[in-house]
């Protein structure tokens, strides 16, 4: 999506740039592996294994990934090890596509289930109220926000 000739300068902060066999590498269909998620001899959900980066049928590149260090079987395959590494430097990285904020209370997101983090959280002391978190998981992107619609907008 990011074609303009100005985004130039800023093309080290693409996984594709910096190496095109690292997209390759996480287009391979064991890629990454969620473990099962059993409880009690219990299977809730079977463990589930898949490429990184996949393509839509609509054309949109689909993203699976998780930075996580435990709960995740990443293939031993050298060539994913080395696009793990690169993806971590760059999502660590001072990019400007990065956005940081801190939510305050009240406050709230709504996105297409982009790459994402979460620090450690504690109730203010003293506080009568304890965090509240809603989420909800919808299979639908939101309203404008498709391929079609991006190239549209530019």
């Amino acid at each position: 999506l990011f074609t303009d000739k100005n985004l130039y300068p800023y093309s080290r902060f693409y996984l594709r740039d910096i190496d095109p066999s690292y997209i390759r590498a996480f287009m391979a269909s064991d890629a990454m592996t969620i473990p099962a998620n059993e409880v009690n001899d219990f299977i809730n959900r079977p463990a589930q294994s898949g490429p990184v980066y996949s393509l839509q049928a609509d054309g949109s590149l689909h993203m699976r990934f998780t930075a996580r260090k435990k709960h995740v079987i990443w293939s031993n395959d050298p060539a994913v090890s080395e696009a793990r590494e690169a993806l971590s430097e760059l999502l660590n990285s001072n990019s400007p596509f990065i956005h940081r904020h801190r939510l305050e209370a009240g406050q709230g997101l709504l996105t297409n289930n982009v790459l994402h983090n979460r620090s450690m959280f504690r109730d203010a002391a003293g506080s009568d109220s304890a965090r509240l978190l809603y989420r909800a998981r919808y299979y639908e992107r939101i309203k404008g926000t498709g391929p079609d619609d991006l190239m549209e907008a530019q």
